[in-house]
């Protein structure tokens, strides 16, 4: 630790081969999902060593980091259970809103749920992995644009337009039904 305190960086290598597994198991224990266990890993090790001031030397770093790995999880949880409220109150209004659009007087909760399964399928694999990332995953559009090479202003416009194709497409269903 005394190597990694001087900022020998190879030293911090060694210490993240040494407790990249105890950090995994404290992740995947609670996201069972391999990419965001991936991110949050690694997200451990970068707050560690901008925190390495925090850390008292001489004791345990094995127990630091996994009270690290716990907080930074612990953190991640709160920000996806927030994502998770405000995505389903907008999945709601979004739903009532094109509900509303629709032409005809059906309030039909089976069919337009039916239509709007219909229509993802249609969606090209680019535009489902787009929806699922930011419907299903949650994901904020800074982070699918990270996965995607794009900018988030660039996510958002294709999330956008995605959102309109499905929206005339089940209200094309809806209106053949």
């Amino acid at each position: 630790m005394a190597e990694v305190l001087a900022g020998d960086t190879r030293a911090f290598a060694d210490l993240v081969r040494l407790y990249q597994q105890d950090v995994w198991r404290i992740a995947a224990a609670m996201l069972r999902d391999r990419d965001a266990t991936e991110n949050l890993v690694q997200q451990v090790f970068v707050d560690a060593y901008f925190h390495l001031d925090q850390y008292a030397q001489g004791t345990d770093f094995g127990a630091w980091i996994r009270t690290v790995a716990r907080n930074r999880l612990r953190k991640e949880l709160r920000t996806a259970g927030r994502e998770d409220r405000r995505l389903a109150t907008y999945r709601e209004r979004f739903a009532e809103r094109l509900r509303a659009e629709t032409t005809g007087t059906r309030d039909d909760s089976d069919a337009y749920v039916a239509a709007l399964r219909g229509c993802r399928q249609s969606l090209p694999e680019r535009d489902a992995q787009l929806v699922k990332m930011r419907y299903e995953k949650g994901l904020s559009f800074e982070a699918i644009a990270e996965q995607q090479g794009q900018t988030p202003e660039a996510v958002q416009r294709m999330i956008s337009r995605i959102r309109f194709r499905l929206r005339d497409c089940i209200q094309h269903k809806l209106n053949d039904t």
